[in-house]
């Protein structure tokens, strides 16, 4: 018998500290953010993907689509911040399941914190790496000929809206990185589930160069609502930029109100 085993059954039951939420979320967050520090690569490859991804479809889809690589850029630059901020929420998945086949949740229950703490924590704990890669291809497209012709202002508010996008997300992986039985299970799992959200938009082409059923779901995803918007904040404003980004933020609200109480529930299931 371990002593993480003797802990846990010498406190069943741990009570629940009087401690904020926010500082026991703190604490642990601190934790996550180790990890980047003492891995960097881990940025690194983050944004490394996404780019050689973009810098492949600016080869083979820049002629057909629009007629010049830059051209393409500005079209393209756009749906690969989108099409990333899916993608990303991956590893939040596998981190917690990594720690559930690890036993840190049996050192969890046997002390007295906030149970949303840990799931809180493993998602803002990555959100750095995901502005900091976020960031990285944003620099990169600007360096081989992306142009913005918006503001400053549109810009961050782009960049904050592929992280809400992310934020939201990371409670799918989350959720599924819980009921999964271990971490290879959680990125195949998540995979499927994003890649028709991922591909299956405008991400790489514009909606109206694509068969009409499949015009329907591009219309409805939520991952061609944010590269529609990030567009706009980016390249400047159309008529549909208002809705993109609203749409965006509802779909991000629902997303949240469906999936952490359901990650809560599966997550206090392991408890």
């Amino acid at each position: 018998m371990t002593i993480t085993e003797l802990s846990v059954k010498a406190v069943p039951n741990a009570p629940r500290s009087h401690g904020s939420l926010f500082t026991h979320t703190s604490v642990l967050v601190g934790r996550n953010l180790s990890k980047l520090r003492t891995s960097p690569q881990i940025v690194i490859f983050s944004a490394l993907q996404p780019i050689i991804m973009m810098l492949m479809f600016m080869v083979l889809f820049a002629g057909s689509v629009s007629g010049s690589q830059t051209k393409y850029l500005q079209f393209l630059l756009p749906g690969m911040l989108a099409q990333n901020a899916a993608f990303m929420v991956t590893t939040v998945g596998q981190a917690i399941n990594g720690d559930i086949q690890k036993g840190i949740f049996d050192r969890f229950r046997s002390l007295p914190i906030a149970r949303s703490a840990p799931l809180l924590a493993h998602i803002l704990g990555d959100l750095p790496r995901q502005a900091a890669a976020t960031s990285v291809i944003l620099g990169f497209g600007v360096a081989v000929g992306f142009r913005v012709h918006t503001d400053p202002l549109s810009v961050l508010l782009a960049i904050l809206l592929v992280l809400l996008v992310s934020f939201s997300f990371s409670w799918i992986a989350l959720t599924i990185g819980l009921v999964a039985d271990k971490p290879e299970s959680v990125n195949m799992l998540v995979m499927m589930l994003l890649f028709p959200l991922a591909f299956g938009s405008n991400t790489l082409v514009a909606t109206t160069s694509l068969p009409g059923w499949l015009q329907a779901w591009v219309k409805i995803n939520p991952v061609s609502h944010l590269a529609t918007a990030v567009r706009d904040l980016l390249s400047g404003p159309t008529s549909s930029a208002g809705s993109a980004i609203g749409t965006t933020v509802l779909t991000c609200a629902v997303v949240l109100v469906v999936f952490v109480p359901l990650a809560v529930r599966a997550y206090t299931r392991k408890l």
